[in-house]
C-alpha cells in the first residue's frame, strides 16, 4: 500500500485507496463527527500507511485561516501580572493543550496595552484567526472594539451586564462572599480587603466581600486598600500599613484579611510575620486563585479555588464555536473554598492528604 515517497501523496490517492471520495477523506482527516467513526478510522489508517502530509500552507491558503489563536495577557504596568505568575502559567499551559487538540498553534503576546488597533495587528494581518484575552483589565475598550470587528473574541472575565463579548470566568462574586462569611465564622470581625477593585472580577469579589459583611452587621468594619496582582505589593501594602503605627489594643489595626489573589495573600502572610504577627493566631488570612504553591506554603493557605484548567478548555471550545460561524455564550463557573492552616480553621492540614485524597 505504501506509495514511492519521491511522489507526494494527494486526498485523491488517499480517496482512491479507501474508496470514498475527497471531501469524505479531508472531512475524516479533521476529524469531522458528520463522517462516521468507522470510516474516520478507516482513511486515518490509510493516510498514515501512505506517509501522507497535510500541506499546511496550501489548507490555510484554501480555508483563510492561520489555524492560529493568539493568546493576550491584557495587564498594564504596575498591575503585578506577567507571564511568570504561577495562575497565567496554569491557564496559558491549558489553553496550549486544548488548542493543540484542535489542530491549533497559539500565538502569545504577554501585553498590547499600548496597541492602538488589536484587530489590525492580532487579526487584520492574519496572524491568528481568533483571540484569547485573560483578563478584562481597568478599560475593556479593545475588547470592545475587537467585538464591534465581529472578531472572534473570548475573554477571561468577570460577564457584566453591558458585556457584549463571551466571556469566561468564575463567580467572583459567590467567591468572595463564602471568603468573607469563612473569616467571620472565625470570629474576624475588623477584615482587610487587599486588591485592585477597578478590575471588574476582583471588583465582584470586593462586592461579595462586602456582602457578607453587611448581612453580618459588619458594615462599618469595611477596609480596602489597593494592591497590584503580586507578592511584593501584597507585602508592601501590609507593611507599610503596620509601619505606619495604625495599631489598635490587639496589635494590629484588622484580625483577619481576603486578598483577591493567592500572590497578595502570601506577600501579606510574610509582612504580618517579619513584623511579629503570627497567622492564623493574630490573623486569619484567605487568599483566591489555589495556585500550586498555596498548598505548600507556610501556613498553607486558605483559599478559594478556581477551576483554572476547566476555565483554559472552555475559552478555546468557545473561540473555536466563533471562529467556525458558531454562537458562544458567556460561561460561569462556579467557585469552591479550600480550607488549610492559614485561616485558623484547619490547623493541622497536611500537603501530603489532601494530595492522598485528590489521588483516591
Amino acid at each position: 500500500m505504501p506509495k514511492d515517497t519521491t511522489t507526494p501523496v494527494s486526498m485523491s490517492d488517499i480517496a482512491r485507496e479507501a474508496g470514498v471520495s475527497e471531501s469524505t477523506v479531508s472531512r475524516a482527516l479533521a476529524n469531522n463527527p458528520l463522517i462516521a467513526e468507522k470510516t474516520r478510522k478507516r482513511v486515518q489508517e490509510i493516510a498514515r500507511a501512505m506517509n501522507y502530509k497535510i500541506n499546511e500552507s496550501a489548507r490555510n491558503l484554501r480555508l483563510k485561516r492561520s489555524h492560529t489563536v493568539s493568546v493576550v495577557i491584557n495587564a498594564s504596568q504596575g498591575s503585578g501580572q506577567s507571564f511568570s505568575d504561577p495562575f497565567m502559567i496554569d491557564m496559558i499551559g491549558s489553553i496550549a493543550d486544548e488548542l493543540s487538540r484542535h489542530h491549533y498553534d497559539l500565538l502569545f503576546s504577554s501585553s498590547l496595552v499600548d496597541q492602538k488597533d488589536w484587530h489590525d495587528y492580532l487579526l487584520g494581518s492574519r496572524r491568528a484567526d481568533g483571540v484569547i484575552v485573560i483578563g478584562q483589565g481597568t478599560d475593556d475598550t479593545p475588547l470592545r472594539e475587537l467585538q464591534q470587528h465581529g472578531d472572534p473574541i473570548v475573554v477571561w472575565g468577570n460577564k457584566q451586564d453591558d458585556t457584549p463579548y463571551c466571556t469566561v470566568g468564575s463567580n467572583n462574586f459567590d467567591g468572595g462572599k463564602v471568603a468573607t462569611q469563612h473569616l467571620i465564622q472565625q470570629g474576624r470581625a475588623e477584615i482587610l480587603f487587599l486588591g485592585d477593585i477597578d478590575h471588574p472580577e476582583i471588583n465582584a469579589r470586593y462586592r461579595g466581600y462586602l456582602d457578607a459583611l453587611q448581612q453580618a452587621g459588619l458594615d462599618t468594619h469595611e477596609h480596602h486598600l489597593g494592591t497590584a496582582f503580586s507578592i511584593q505589593s501584597g507585602y508592601r501594602c501590609v507593611a507599610n500599613l503596620l509601619a505606619d503605627g495604625l495599631r489598635n489594643v490587639d496589635g494590629v489595626p484588622f484580625d483577619g484579611i481576603f486578598a483577591a489573589s493567592d500572590n497578595i495573600a502570601m506577600g501579606a502572610i510574610k509582612a504580618l510575620q517579619d513584623h511579629g504577627h503570627r497567622v492564623p493566631e493574630d490573623v486569619s488570612v484567605v487568599g483566591f486563585d489555589d495556585i500550586p504553591i498555596a498548598a505548600i506554603f507556610e501556613p498553607p493557605l486558605t483559599t478559594v479555588r478556581q477551576q483554572i484548567h476547566t476555565g483554559g478548555e472552555a475559552l478555546v471550545s468557545k473561540v473555536m464555536a466563533l471562529i467556525n460561524g458558531e454562537k458562544a455564550p458567556s460561561a460561569m463557573l462556579p467557585t469552591e473554598l479550600v480550607v488549610r492552616g492559614s485561616c485558623g480553621a484547619n490547623r493541622d492540614y497536611s500537603p501530603l492528604k489532601e494530595t492522598l485524597a485528590q489521588i483516591e
